[in-house]
């Protein structure tokens, strides 16, 4: 019965990238990832979508895992530097 509902979430969270809907999918995942913090398939998706998010200018709130190594951090550096950039020409072009 567990692995049921397991796979009816991952079900539900594909649904979601399906539909563009990046940020419900990355709840589930992470949701996922919290109830199997070994599963490499939900590292990788938290991962991944936490970058697509990123680079569309989103940082998401409460990120995944914890940073690991100093790439892993500057990755991350990186990726809040760009999407402070975009927000700040936005707000430009607006203000404009």
């Amino acid at each position: 019965m567990e692995e049921k509902s397991r796979i009816a979430t991952e079900t539900l969270a594909e649904l979601y990238l399906k539909g563009q809907n990046i940020e419900k999918a990355y709840e589930i995942y992470q949701q996922l990832l919290q109830q199997n913090p070994t599963n490499r398939r939900f590292k990788e998706k938290v991962r991944e979508l936490e970058l697509r998010m990123r680079q569309s200018g989103h940082v998401p709130s409460g990120g995944g895992e914890p940073p690991i190594g100093p790439k892993r951090d500057v990755d991350r550096a990186i990726g809040e530097l760009k999407a402070w950039l975009n927000r700040i020409q936005q707000a430009k072009k607006e203000s404009t």
